[in-house]
């Protein structure tokens, strides 16, 4: 009679705690209850601490290459100082992928769309309008979440000490060291198991200049203040063929840039490439590891014949 008893608060008590679990099925963060030897035991789950904004592990190593300032530029997200910003930034570089995604998606559609019949045709343009207005969307966000996480960088490191620039920059250029060297190793993991046939010898190595890093790119516009329609309009037309970039300079002014290449003539050619797309006042700018330098100077620099 006992046993039976016990058997009865039992069921009762699990009916009782299968009533409440439903109740919490749509709760954040529900108890757990245990029932051990007739007792109720209460679980506490653990609950989400409030702190820095974590970047997820598989894109905890990721290379980056942002520009705060002409003399600070982040490779690594470890290398933001502000937990804010680096929340930013992640948002912006996710986002940054979707527009790879969605180009190629629109691409796809744009061949397809040739060979395809009429009524396919009018489907595929449906979705071909529906990813160049994601585009445009994300095209109009990206650049004004970048440019939140510069202004909030940058702020900081006005601020900060020479001494604490110095020690920043010497990170910096450790973490770079480190990524060449690791590029080194796996080039030489490449080439472990080929077979040699003959031992060259070493030839004497020359002293050298330290490297540079020039680097052209295709101005697009250059604004101090709020972007005017038109050039918004006409750089909003280059994103959608182009990958378009912006950082603001140390007078506080808007630049705006499309490509990256590494000598004159190829500066030149997509130079008259981007006129033909609708930007009439396309230049072309030069840098050298991150700073803005003169096309002569840049010339020099890579061994180029002047200009004629």
């Amino acid at each position: 009679m006992l046993i039976q008893f016990s058997t009865s608060i039992k069921t009762t008590l699990v009916l009782l705690l299968f009533t409440m679990g439903g109740l919490n099925l749509y709760a954040d963060i529900s108890p757990t209850y245990l029932l051990q030897n007739d007792t109720i035991t209460t679980v506490k789950p653990a609950i989400p601490q409030a702190g820095a904004f974590v970047i997820p592990e598989n894109a905890r190593k990721a290379t980056i290459n942002f520009q705060v300032n002409s003399g600070i530029s982040y490779f690594s997200f470890d290398h933001f100082v502000k937990s804010e910003s680096k929340q930013i930034f992640y948002l912006a570089w996710q986002k940054q992928k979707e527009v790879s995604r969605l180009s190629v998606q629109t691409d796809s559609l744009r061949k397809s769309y040739a060979d395809s019949s009429d009524d396919q045709k009018e489907k595929i343009s449906t979705q071909i309008l529906k990813a160049e207005q994601q585009l445009m969307a994300l095209n109009e966000e990206i650049p004004f979440l970048y440019e939140k996480v510069r202004n909030g960088e940058n702020q900081y490191w006005q601020s900060a000490s020479a001494d604490e620039k110095t020690k920043f920059l010497e990170k910096i250029k450790l973490y770079q060291d480190s990524i060449r060297q690791m590029a080194t190793l796996r080039n030489k993991q490449l080439f472990q198991d080929t077979i040699t046939y003959y031992k060259a010898e070493p030839k004497p190595v020359a002293n050298t200049e330290p490297a540079t890093a020039i680097i052209y790119k295709i101005q697009v516009g250059a604004f101090k203040g709020k972007l005017p329609d038109t050039a918004a309009k006409s750089i909003k037309k280059l994103s959608m063929l182009r990958k378009v970039e912006s950082y603001k300079d140390e007078k506080g002014v808007s630049v705006y840039t499309t490509g990256s290449l590494k000598n004159y003539q190829d500066a030149v050619t997509l130079q008259g490439q981007v006129k033909l797309e609708g930007i009439k006042n396309a230049t072309i700018a030069v840098y050298n590891n991150g700073k803005r330098i003169t096309l002569d100077e840049a010339r020099k620099l890579n061994n180029e014949p002047a200009k004629p």
